[in-house]
């Protein structure tokens, strides 16, 4: 369709360009409709029935007819209404017909806030399913899909919505309706097809009816009962939104967040990253394999560190902006260098991208890196070999298990801040234990130089505190600053010297940046050779 069109709805003349459907005009324009099996672009299916409208018919005068809004195709000049004595009884109808054999569990269901059905039940008291009508109490027919879906076949509506995103999102007809002897449609999955990194597990918010279930999520309350924080999934340099939902100070759930500028699914394997934060952690600092105090460390830390001890910094290319802002301030006090390893990893055209150096553009920013990352630690190794580093700091990177040799490791004086035990902490002269992405608060730029804001969702109750203020301390303490002089006490004096030290965010405000992040400019580095 080309150029604007004009539309008349509920006496409002609407301009649309590219819009497939009416229900889409609706949606840009923020008409309510209800609606329950239609979802972004897939191709509508009409199973609910509920985002019925009136077309005006020019051939009867007066004369309106109800239309599904989905399937319903804009053209110049029409005339749609949305309210109407008979669109409410026929929406009203579908409802009931869905209800009809659908457990009115509102209580524990995902959907308890935006679901169309509910109001309906609340408006008509109609909720009993054929299992209450036939006198045998509610038997809800639960069936394993896979090795990490269950479908409880009573809610399951029958939409399509999950079946049109496999085929047309995920590009595989992974799931198909059988019909069975009963003449009723059952929804299988195809044997063999497993969950892992891809994007089938969006399917448990895709559904409306909330059928299908994580069975990991089985025993702990629905996320709309639990608290949740924004956050951003590390596994790749897109920057995927995620929602951290938090119970007992324990992450319960993590599900995708909305956000135009990324999209509305996550990978699989970002629903599951809040699973290793739970085992292995450093909780305690160790120096030489014992648990130590802080000051006792420090007592033996900091003299091997200090002026004139030639030192080195190796840091994970995925850990936040302020805390690449301060190890690039300690480096420039120790005289130190950083290198950061190049991490690839087969990616797809989607949301995993081959980087996994997720935070790779804040390096370039904070000038922690002022080319592209190392492949390999040759160079820092054959400067060991020459006695050239008698000192490596090691920030949140295995580096052992990248390659890096323990005999030269061994020659050095080695300090690790890590959140979770590795063999590079176990090898270290010390290892301190810093907090994870869950446990502070911080900022990612993702690929396509988007800034974002993450929010810590739970609290560690250990040792751990963020790597930024482990080397602001560290920092304050050989500058001679102290109380109320020492320097990047908060994420917002962090952010004011960024502020002054980094052009493109001169005229960004710590407090007003929007929850979808704000686009920088990257025109510094578009000779860059990006790893996407």
């Amino acid at each position: 369709m080309g150029g604007e069109q004009l539309i008349i709805i509920d006496e409002v003349a609407i301009n649309y360009s590219d819009e497939l459907s009416i229900l889409e005009i609706c949606n840009r324009n923020h008409i309510p409709l209800p609606q329950m099996c239609s979802l972004g672009h897939l191709t509508p299916s009409g199973h609910c029935g509920l985002c019925v409208v009136e077309l005006f018919d020019e051939a009867v005068p007066d004369h309106w007819i109800p239309v599904l809004a989905c399937l319903l195709a804009p053209k110049k000049g029409i005339k749609i209404r949305t309210q109407s004595e008979m669109i409410a009884v026929i929406r009203e109808m579908a409802g009931l017909l869905i209800l009809r054999s659908h457990p009115c569990d509102c209580n524990y269901c995902e959907n308890f806030g935006p679901c169309e059905l509910r109001k309906i039940y609340n408006k008509t008291g109609f909720g009993f399913t054929r299992a209450i009508e036939d006198g045998k109490g509610k038997k809800t027919v639960i069936s394993c899909l896979s090795e990490r879906f269950l479908l409880d076949r009573e809610k399951c509506a029958n939409c399509g919505l999950c079946v049109t995103y496999c085929r047309e999102i995920l590009g595989e007809d992974f799931l198909h309706s059988v019909l069975k002897d009963n003449d009723q449609s059952r929804l299988e999955l195809y044997p063999g097809v497993k969950y892992g990194e891809g994007y089938l597990l969006n399917l448990i918010e895709i559904c409306p009816f909330n059928a299908i279930i994580d069975e990991k999520s089985l025993g702990l309350p629905p996320s709309w009962q639990l608290q949740g924080f924004d956050g951003i999934a590390t596994e790749s340099s897109t920057g995927s939104n995620i929602k951290i939902f938090v119970q007992d100070n324990e992450i319960a759930h993590i599900k995708p967040r909305k956000n135009l500028n990324i999209g509305e699914i996550i990978p699989d394997i970002s629903r599951d990253l809040h699973r290793r934060n739970e085992t292995d952690r450093l909780d305690h600092m160790i120096l030489h394999g014992q648990k130590v105090e802080e000051r006792k460390l420090m007592l033996f830390f900091l003299p091997r560190i200090g002026f004139g001890h030639r030192c080195a910094m190796i840091c994970n290319g995925s850990l936040s902006l302020e805390n690449m802002m301060l190890t690039r301030q300690l480096a420039d006090v120790l005289g130190a260098r950083i290198f950061v390893k190049n991490r690839r990893q087969e990616g797809d055209d989607w949301l995993i991208s081959s980087d996994k150096n997720t935070n790779i553009r804040s390096a370039l920013l904070t000038q922690m890196i002022k080319k592209e990352a190392v492949e390999d630690f040759n160079e820092i190794e054959d400067l060991i070999s020459h006695n050239q580093i008698q000192t490596l700091i090691v920030l949140d990177e295995d580096v052992l298990s990248l390659g890096f040799s323990k005999e030269n490791f061994a020659k050095v004086d080695s300090f690790t801040f890590s959140s979770h035990k590795n063999e590079t902490t176990q090898n270290s002269h010390v290892a301190i234990p810093i907090c994870t992405v869950f446990e502070e608060n911080g900022h990612f730029i993702n690929r396509d130089f988007l800034l974002q804001r993450f929010h810590r969702a739970i609290i560690r109750k250990t040792e751990a505190k963020p790597l930024w203020e482990w080397l602001a301390m560290i920092k304050n303490i050989y500058t001679g600053r102290s109380g109320e002089a020492a320097e990047f006490q908060s994420i917002e004096a962090i952010w004011k010297f960024m502020e002054k030290l980094i052009p493109e965010f001169e005229k960004i405000s710590f407090k007003d940046l929007p929850p979808e992040g704000i686009k920088l400019e990257n025109n510094r580095f578009k000779n860059f050779p990006f790893i996407a």
